[in-house]
């Protein structure tokens, strides 16, 4: 059985929110890097992948909270 939450389905829009901040940290930080000299390639896939899968960890963890405080009641 799956959980049915109350309010509209928001869940593309915060995957597509957390896509669009994960560019722009990659972004800044590949310019930063090829200041620097170094592979910036590397350095914003890195960081974009990172910022992208530690903001849905941090979701993750946030509805977590939410399911067992409120909805499990």
């Amino acid at each position: 059985m799956l959980l049915q939450l109350p309010g509209p389905d928001l869940g593309v829009e915060f995957v597509l929110l957390n896509l669009l901040v994960a560019v722009v940290v990659g972004y800044f930080t590949y310019r930063n890097a090829e200041s620097r000299g170094a592979n910036g390639p590397l350095w914003g896939g890195v960081m974009a992948a990172a910022s992208f899968f530690l903001s849905l960890v941090g979701f993750l963890l946030a509805f977590l909270v939410y399911y067992l405080v409120v909805i499990r009641d």
